[in-house]
């Protein structure tokens, strides 16, 4: 009532509005300008996240190391590809070092906007515009995007080059430039040096794309992809070489186990927030992620049985993106059956951006999918979003190091249970950090603990403090807990320990960590 009171009395404002929501009607700039315009303000209101958990504080660490000593520890104890971390470094340069977390942050959503660019530019190019539209619409609003555009890790950034290299891969399997194998080979090798897994699914890309070329007779086109593959490789071949040296250390440090099968699924069926968070709109979120699934396997179905009556290039983006994603997973549950787990959720979300390629190309071609969908979306996306919000606001980690700077001498040492060294790395600059590790424990950036093994040996005093995740401390009393909403089953816990406790978690430690990494 007031509104259309309000509009008759401007008429001039109500023509204006009426124009614009025409253009966004029907305008295919003005529908993408909004889904952008709407991820760029409800995800840049998360982007003041003031916490790192113990993954993403390596990777600011790394990132803010010489090249040398990044590349020392790349080559040394890490062995994952560098991409990632020389991108971050990039990034953080531009950024005051108290607006550094600020940055961290910014490096991965600025990806996602960067991905919904490139649907609206390339993928629009080649399968028109609700294709395009649809992609950048499941960019908004499914689950797994909002951890992908925050996480402090190579995710965000391995997703966005395996959609360019699929893009420009099925591209260069139709009726190709010459500038289409080079965009093709620079998509391939940057996705190779972000994460090893690009490598397995990029192997079942080019197995489609070479069959689709035989299929079709175009022999012509076989000799440049060849020779795209085969300099692909050369390219990534130098770097093969570190994992393949440094696989015992690797094969020591394995954490993931063999519960893949629950694991795994999340992927298809569950977001995030099933692993690390609990969404008030959780049954909404696991609809909206299953919905996606269910879409997908229901036009692949369709597609290989013959029933869509015109088979196109949206027919081939579903088969493609569907199919290698689905063969890279089984080929990861049969490594981890026969060599070792290799499932992970988070490693999983790498091929996101090409399921929701797979779902696009189908949501585009239907006529009643797509209603139903979008609520379920909309519901799950606003639980996320909610329970996204309240976790990167909390300050269980900045506490945490205001309390030890507050209460911890600097001159009593600090006992880090296993990857809590890189917490006071990070944090606790001025104190002195000892790693104590257990038989199963890891310690990570070993080059900045090793040299405060020399006070191992030193008398503790009367008392130190400790740092311990998942419950090592559960039977001393004397102990702070705080837990993380950002990472929950990350909570920390701070422990004033006697001298005595001290010289024994001492004692079970030296010998573990001097036969273990000494040698190394």
């Amino acid at each position: 009532m007031i509104m259309r009171i309000f509009l008759t009395k401007f008429p001039h404002i109500s023509a204006y509005i009426a124009l614009v929501s025409a253009t966004i009607r029907h305008s295919f700039a003005g529908k993408a300008c909004l889904l952008i315009g709407i991820t760029a303000v409800l995800y840049g209101l998360l982007i003041n996240n003031l916490n790192l958990w113990t993954d993403e504080i390596y990777s600011v660490l790394m990132a803010k190391d010489s090249l040398g000593d990044m590349f020392h520890l790349l080559l040394t104890e890490d062995s994952k590809p560098p991409l990632y971390y020389l991108y971050l470094k990039g990034i953080l340069a531009l950024f005051p070092n108290e607006y550094e977390i600020w940055g961290a942050h910014f490096a991965s959503y600025i990806l996602l906007l960067a991905a919904q660019l490139f649907a609206v530019t390339e993928v629009r190019k080649d399968y028109g515009d609700r294709t395009a539209l649809w992609l950048v619409a499941l960019m908004l609003l499914m689950p797994q995007s909002l951890w992908l555009a925050f996480e402090v890790r190579t995710y965000m950034l391995s997703a966005f080059l395996m959609l360019a290299a699929l893009v420009y891969g099925l591209r260069v399997s139709e009726q190709p430039e010459l500038r289409d194998y080079f965009k093709l080979g620079a998509a391939t090798v940057l996705a190779l040096y972000s994460h090893y897994y690009c490598a397995l699914w990029l192997m079942f890309l080019y197995l489609f794309l070479l069959a689709d070329i035989l299929r079709a007779r175009r022999f012509e086109q076989l000799k440049p992809f060849l020779a795209t593959a085969g300099a692909a490789a050369l390219l990534f071949a130098p770097w093969l070489a570190v994992p393949l040296s440094t696989g015992g250390e690797i094969s020591r440090n394995w954490y993931v186990t063999m519960d893949f099968v629950r694991v795994s699924a999340q992927f298809f069926t569950t977001p995030p927030a099933a692993e690390i968070w609990q969404s008030p709109f959780f049954i909404a979120t696991t609809l909206a992620a299953t919905s996606l699934t269910f879409i997908v396997i229901c036009g692949v179905t369709d597609t290989a049985g013959g029933k869509m009556t015109k088979p196109d290039s949206n027919s081939k983006l579903l088969t493609t993106a569907a199919g290698t994603v689905l063969a890279t997973y089984l080929l990861l549950i049969l490594l981890s059956v026969t060599v070792r787990p290799m499932v992970t959720t988070r490693y999983m979300y790498i091929f996101s951006l090409i399921w929701y390629a797979a779902g696009a190309a189908v949501l585009a071609k239907s006529s009643f999918l797509p209603r139903g969908f979008i609520i379920i979306a909309l519901l799950g996306f606003a639980g996320t979003y909610g329970d996204f919000k309240a976790a990167f606001f909390d300050r269980g980690f900045y506490n945490l190091a205001h309390d030890i700077k507050a209460f911890v001498p600097k001159d009593k040492p600090i006992l880090a249970f296993d990857n809590n060294n890189l917490f006071c790395e990070y944090y606790l600059p001025e104190h002195t950090c000892l790693a104590i590790v257990g038989a199963d424990g890891e310690i990570l950036r070993r080059p900045s603990v090793m040299k405060n093994i020399a006070l191992y040996g030193k008398e503790p005093g009367e008392v130190t403090f400790t740092l311990s995740s998942y419950g090592q401390m559960r039977n001393n009393k004397d102990c702070l807990n705080y837990k993380s909403a950002y990472r929950i089953s990350h909570g920390t816990d701070l422990c004033k320990l006697d001298a005595a406790h001290v010289r024994q978690l001492l004692k079970e430690s030296l010998d573990l960590r001097l036969n273990k990494y000494e040698r190394h």
